[in-house]
């Protein structure tokens, strides 16, 4: 009976170091978010950074890719249009009621905060 029970307190551990983790990543995206629309190179270098994990590896079909290609070279605009279009697809996968969607800088969560951040990165659980 104690084995299942280290089992389960094992289990929950796991997932909450999962969720824990996933936390940090959607922190890190906001960062990046934040730091390219105010113009901050140096801020949106490191927060992608974090975002990799400091190994810069990505999905190279993502435009998270095109955003690290951008922000390597010290392309500040290129990393903003790419965020935008980042934004923009993963806007378009929201089913928000009525309407389409505007053009507008928003905070709101769910248009700078991409729910499935890992699925840009090359994450090695």
């Amino acid at each position: 009976m104690g084995m299942s029970i280290q089992s389960v307190a094992a289990t929950g551990a796991s997932q909450s170091v999962g969720a824990t983790k996933w936390q940090q990543q959607q922190q890190n995206f906001k960062n990046l978010t934040n730091a390219l629309q105010s113009g901050d190179l140096a801020g949106a270098q490191q927060a992608f950074a974090s975002l990799t994990g400091g190994s810069g590896t990505v999905n190279s079909n993502s435009p998270l890719a095109q955003i690290g290609q951008a922000l390597k070279s010290g392309d500040l605009a290129g990393a903003q249009k790419a965020m935008q279009q980042l934004q923009a697809n993963r806007a378009g996968h929201h089913h928000h009621g009525g309407g389409a969607p505007t053009n507008t800088a928003t905070t709101d969560e769910s248009r700078t905060t991409p729910s499935g951040v890992a699925s840009l990165l090359s994450v090695k659980a």
